[in-house]
């Protein structure tokens, strides 16, 4: 098994070894009893509201408690989220656009579970639950803030007439806030214009705004607690590029006795790298931008006329600029493995491009006279994998899909490239 291939497969263990490590912060649990229990809570970014927690007194301990659902009324993790307990009714309808039904669907069933607090203000509370079916959003009045389900359907309704064709968007929930908003006089222009704008969508930040207005939350206020949570950071790093240009079977140069060849180069890159959630920090989008260079220097005996000991190479210089996209499989605050795919847009310059004998001393008057016929521009695939440890350093692998270094004809070559690297990130 080759070096790069090796370092790749050790990353992609690392989930097992990292599989205990666990992500506890400081928070609080009201127990059945309604004691409030302060400590450190496990977080894992759920991606679906939690049903049970793992909850440790003090960071140092060694045990750990489980609170189920039926042992806790709520929990909050200082600064990041906060959930509290309801016997609520919950739709099971489907409002994925890609899988849209025929006819409208009101099925729901009736539950105790966690909803996640977004805001609880003087009028309002706005709450979120999510499981695998879809993100549905409830509303709760003062004084006791019970929730009711803010309703937003899709369906297919053959007899219907619309802008969208059959496709019906049923947003009760405008009428809902419209009638809450009337009901504690925030019905001024501006309200009106947020309900009535045709991009306002079944999402947390255009129901947080709407919302905010209705608890007179002022701008200033909304800004610092809701907007630009996502968090940019800049990063540079170095590597080893690994390449490996080879040339089909078929072609004449492999049938004249050519060999592929593998250069293990410096690699270069800087970017920046975008989270969406910075509490959750599951998913980041980057845009990258490297320089990885690569040599050809194939030595062989030619099969044909004037069989004698011959060389094909040359120094390829590609600069790569890739969007990516990042997932964090384990996701704690020093300490993070992710798996990420993206494309690549490559441009190479080229050259001490040789093809004759080995003997430069000696040129062969016989020897084949092929051009290389470069390719410039050209795109692949990236399929990566890493580790990021104390929010600043990163180890990487970069597998980038194979791409046409010369055109068609004599040679054929293309480089398949794979980058072992570390990034450094400034401002953490």
């Amino acid at each position: 098994m080759k070096t790069p291939y090796k370092l790749l497969f050790a990353v992609l263990l690392l989930p097992l070894f990292s599989a205990a490590q666990s992500n506890y912060r400081a928070g609080y649990v009201v127990n059945a009893k309604g004691d409030t229990v302060k400590g450190f809570i496990d977080y894992q970014a759920w991606d679906s509201n939690p049903t049970s927690i793992s909850f440790k007194p003090a960071l140092t301990d060694r045990e750990k408690k489980t609170f189920s659902m039926g042992a806790m009324t709520a929990f909050s993790i200082d600064g990041i989220a906060a959930y509290k307990k309801f016997f609520c009714r919950i739709s099971t309808d489907v409002t994925d656009s890609r899988h849209v039904i025929e006819g409208r669907d009101t099925s729901f069933r009736v539950d105790s579970v966690f909803l996640k607090v977004l805001q609880k203000g003087k009028n309002l509370a706005l709450y979120a639950y999510t499981d695998n079916i879809k993100t549905r959003f409830y509303i709760g009045e003062t004084p006791d803030y019970q929730p009711a389900e803010l309703v937003y359907r899709l369906y297919i309704d053959r007899d219907a007439t619309n802008i969208a064709g059959n496709t019906v968007n049923e947003n009760t929930y405008q009428k809902q806030l419209f009638a809450l908003a009337n009901k504690y006089n925030a019905l001024d222009d501006k309200m009106t214009a947020l309900l009535e704008d045709q991009f306002l969508a079944y999402r947390q930040e255009d129901l947080l705004k709407i919302v905010s207005r209705i608890n007179n939350i002022s701008n200033a206020e909304f800004q610092k607690k809701y907007a630009g949570n996502s968090k940019v950071s800049f990063y540079g790093g170095v590597g080893a590029s690994v390449s490996n240009i080879s040339s089909d079977a078929s072609t004449s140069y492999s049938a004249a006795g050519g060999i592929g060849h593998t250069s293990y180069l410096p690699a270069f890159s800087i970017g920046v790298d975008l989270v969406p959630d910075p509490n959750g920090g599951r998913v980041e989008l980057r845009a990258d931008l490297s320089v990885n260079p690569s040599k050809m220097d194939a030595k062989y005996v030619l099969k044909v006329t004037p069989d004698v000991p011959a060389e094909a190479s040359y120094s390829q210089l590609a600069i790569f600029f890739t969007p990516q996209a990042i997932y964090n499989f384990y996701n704690a605050p020093n300490f993070k493995f992710y798996l990420g795919a993206g494309y690549s847009l490559t441009y190479s310059s080229f050259s001490n491009a040789y093809f004759q004998a080995q003997n430069k001393a000696d040129q062969n008057a016989g020897f084949p006279q092929e051009l290389y016929n470069f390719q410039k521009a050209n795109n692949a695939f990236l399929i990566k994998a890493g580790v990021r440890i104390h929010k600043n350093l990163e180890i990487y692998v970069d597998y980038y899909t194979s791409q046409a270094s010369t055109n068609a004809g004599y040679f054929a070559f293309s480089t398949q490239n794979t980058v072992v690297g570390v990034n450094y990130f400034f401002g953490q």
